[in-house]
């Protein structure tokens, strides 16, 4: 059994009471210490310390006691803006900048062009330029930053420590991911953390899904563009998988005769990427439209059908640039494939909302960097606060 130490359970008490502030954002000390099982020294040190550092402040005002006995109490007002995030999203020669607030919530937004790949070597000078920019917004919002994130089209494998990305039209190659960060970090000093950008938007998709009270434990998003990625959400937590590659769709192969190259896509991209649809298809022509919608619609039915078999998840949603080409007929079709393929009925949903991979990047940079916010200082000879 694991042995906790005192400053253990002190960050425990700061992540459980932080939690609270973020679903009851004005509360007095006694309201909260009646949320929890802390005693009211420790709930009152804890609420000192997050308006000593900016996450709480006092309202002033103040309420009464119980039933009108006793001494007033003082209300404190949750800071959601006091500490962000910077969100990147690349696509293309375009990259999306956010920067989002403890509440998930979008605060700022910029968009930047170059004709510089994320994994060339002078897109340093893109990133660092983004970064001022995006510290004056948090600026004018009296926010500090404390992490960036960035949503990157490309399969990280976390155990060769390398990103897939593509280079020129179906071909692939591999970078390292230790040197395309550590050139990123030359010029700043915020963490940094790279994910995958389905894995990203599939976060800030389910925290849409509960920002509008819908509450899976579970979640499938697959994207389908110029690549084919799904992100999958199990027990509420992102699935990364063994080497961080859970999720890459683009492998899915129904064809036993093929094999793939080094510097190919995958089969499944090779057949659903929007441009070898548009290669395929004349979608000006109506009845070419229509046969693309039914193609698309039975190769997509039957990937969701062969996830959710071995998964058992009843939520899925669907976005991308491919999706979005089709009325909501297509959208129709995949569910009613999916009930022919099998006698389940999972809720199966699109999604337009744009830059979901810059706020998930955004989102995971703060679910990770604010634990070190609102930990105990371990400067050595310095005074640890409750």
């Amino acid at each position: 059994m694991k042995s906790y130490l005192p400053n253990d359970i002190k960050d425990e008490n700061r992540k459980i009471i932080f939690d609270i502030l973020l679903h009851h954002p004005e509360l007095a000390k006694v309201e909260i210490t009646e949320k929890t099982a802390m005693s009211f020294v420790t709930v009152s040190k804890i609420v000192n310390y997050f308006t000593e550092i900016g996450i709480l402040k006092e309202t002033g005002e103040s309420r009464e006691g119980m039933g009108g006995l006793g001494r007033k109490r003082t209300v404190y007002k949750f800071n959601e803006n006091s500490y962000v995030t910077i969100g990147l999203e690349i696509i293309g020669q375009a990259v999306r900048a956010l920067l989002v607030n403890l509440k998930n919530q979008v605060i700022a937004s910029r968009t930047f062009h170059t004709d510089l790949p994320f994994y060339h070597k002078d897109f340093v000078r893109v990133f660092t330029e983004i970064v001022t920019v995006m510290e004056e917004e948090a600026k004018q919002a009296s926010s500090v930053v404390i992490g960036i994130g960035i949503g990157v089209a490309g399969a990280i494998n976390t155990r060769s420590k390398t990103i897939r990305m593509k280079t020129v039209e179906d071909q692939e190659e591999d970078f390292h991911v230790e040197e395309i960060v550590e050139r990123l970090k030359n010029n700043i000093t915020y963490p940094i953390l790279l994910e995958n950008d389905v894995n990203a938007s599939t976060v800030a998709e389910f925290r849409s899904l509960e920002a509008f009270d819908e509450w899976p434990e579970d979640l499938i998003h697959i994207s389908l563009g110029e690549g084919i990625g799904a992100g999958l959400i199990l027990n509420k937590k992102l699935h990364r998988g063994f080497n961080s590659r859970a999720g890459e769709l683009e492998y899915l192969c129904f064809d036993e005769e093929f094999k793939k190259t080094p510097s190919s896509v995958g089969w499944l991209e090779g057949k659903l990427g929007l441009s070898a649809l548009l290669k395929t298809y004349d979608l000006s022509d109506s009845k070419e439209n229509k046969a693309c919608m039914e193609y698309l619609a039975k190769k997509v039915a039957l990937v969701i059908t062969n996830i959710i078999s071995v998964l058992d998840v009843d939520r899925i949603i669907i976005s991308g640039k491919t999706i979005a080409l089709f009325p909501e007929e297509l959208l129709e079709r995949i569910r009613e494939c999916v009930g022919r393929y099998m006698d389940w009925n999972p809720a199966i949903s699109f999604s337009a909302a744009e830059h979901m991979s810059a706020l998930g990047a955004g989102i995971l940079s703060l679910q990770r960097e604010i634990g070190k916010v609102i930990s105990a200082p371990n400067t050595a000879g310095g005074e640890q606060h409750a």
